[in-house]
């Protein structure tokens, strides 16, 4: 059998086998990684299993952020957040989810980008706890809203796109980026009303009158810590990773929590179920499985289905790797240089939207860094491996209706 399909097709027994044996699929997909390079990839050897698949930045990122405000939950800094700002909605629970998103979507296209997101989720599983919302929902709008947001041309995503766009002769950045902000809001608005949002129930009067509580020294210092970290990713654009380490550490050397209790506020189960991924998607590229999709849809296209197939063959791509280091730099040169060869069937800019639209559609994968951070956030009562087929599911999803939304003509709309 081809390796390419055959790592295709082990990729997707791996999935199945840990959700039928409820065993962290990271860890299963350390064990399909070993019988990979083991027997079928000769030119490895089992040290380059996680020299190579290790995703140290990611990893780090995430053992960085999720330190920090799992001290911040653990010792009651965002349920009082989150209680000042249900008070400060008046209790209007329908309108929280939708807040959330607005809120993302504002600060992370100001210049935040999707590192905002792991900032935002705490608040928003914080008024999960305290109105029921589903925490699925509120996850759904924090990633659309980082995502759509991180596109604009003053955030991360949105100058790397702008700046390939250009180079490959795209004119037109934000007619490629207006139906991609459409895209996004319409997703999260289908998943609100999808997930109950609309059907929720206000908190009476009454709870919300009830005062809430004041912060001790610590939850003061955890609070000002918190809002000085995301100072320094929005204001200055410095590494998430780095300034919420440092954080981190700054806490506990002022004793707002022992170093152990800190450490195990880190949902290391998820960690490991990234980082396992991580490991069999590297091998599975090596193995030529990313190029078989790609080469295959790229077959297709034509000057009718050239924007279609481009934001179909981007999203795929950015399931497993990132869409502003790897998808747009890597397509939108070939946008440019298909657009070129075909003369005035099809433009630029044309077949660039699609590669940035649906590059930036697979935000909630598992496997991308805005959906790991994601998932990583999550409260312990959320089932991880649910959660994991569930933002996978919506993953196809979000690049089926951008694809399809594509082939229709409306992303050309704009342009």
């Amino acid at each position: 059998m081809n390796l390419a399909l055959l790592s295709l097709i082990l990729f997707l027994i791996t999935i199945a086998a840990g959700i039928a044996t409820k065993v962290n699929c990271g860890l299963v997909a350390m064990v399909t990684s070993f019988i990979l390079v083991q027997f079928f990839i000769p030119d490895l050897t089992l040290t380059d299993i996680y020299t190579l698949g290790w995703p140290s930045k990611i990893f780090f990122m995430m053992l960085a952020v999720t330190l920090l405000f799992g001290m911040a939950g653990a010792n009651g800094t965002m349920e009082i957040v989150a209680k000042r700002l249900i008070r400060l909605l008046h209790g209007r629970t329908r309108i929280m989810p939708l807040f959330i998103f607005l809120l993302t979507f504002i600060l992370s296209a100001a210049g935040a980008g999707p590192g905002i997101a792991p900032m935002i989720m705490p608040i928003a599983m914080g008024i999960c706890a305290e109105t029921g919302l589903s925490a699925f929902m509120m996850g759904v709008m924090i990633e659309a809203g980082a995502g759509a947001g991180g596109m604009s041309p003053i955030a991360t995503n949105g100058i790397i796109a702008s700046g390939f766009a250009e180079a490959a002769g795209g004119t037109n950045y934000m007619g490629m980026y207006i139906p991609y902000v459409i895209i996004m809001t319409i997703e999260a608005v289908a998943i609100y009303f999808f997930r109950g949002g609309h059907k929720a129930e206000n908190i009476k009067g009454g709870e919300i009158s009830e005062p809430v509580p004041q912060m001790d020294r610590y939850q003061k210092l955890t609070a000002i810590v918190i809002i000085s970290v995301i100072f320094c990713v929005i204001v200055l654009g410095l590494d998430v990773a780095t300034v919420s380490m440092a954080g981190a550490a700054v806490l506990l050397m002022f004793g707002v929590m022992k170093d152990r209790k800190a450490i195990s506020t880190v949902n290391w189960n998820t960690l490991m179920l990234v980082a396992g991924m991580f490991m069999l998607i590297t091998l599975v590229d090596h193995a030529g499985g990313i190029n078989l999709i790609s080469d295959t849809i790229m077959k297709l296209i034509t000057p009718r289905t050239g924007t279609g197939i481009m934001a179909l063959l981007s999203g795929l791509l950015a399931i497993v790797t990132s869409s502003s280091g790897v998808v747009m730099p890597t397509l939108i040169p070939v946008a440019g240089s298909i657009a070129a060869s075909m003369g005035q069937n099809i433009t630029a800019n044309m077949l660039i939207a699609g590669v940035c639209s649906g590059a930036n559609s697979a935000f909630y994968s598992p496997f991308s860094v805005l959906g790991s951070m994601t998932i990583a956030m999550y409260p312990d009562s959320v089932d991880r491996d649910k959660i994991f087929i569930a933002h996978l599911i919506l993953t196809f999803v979000s690049i089926a209706f951008t694809s399809v939304l594509a082939f229709s003509g409306f992303i050309g709309l704009f342009l």
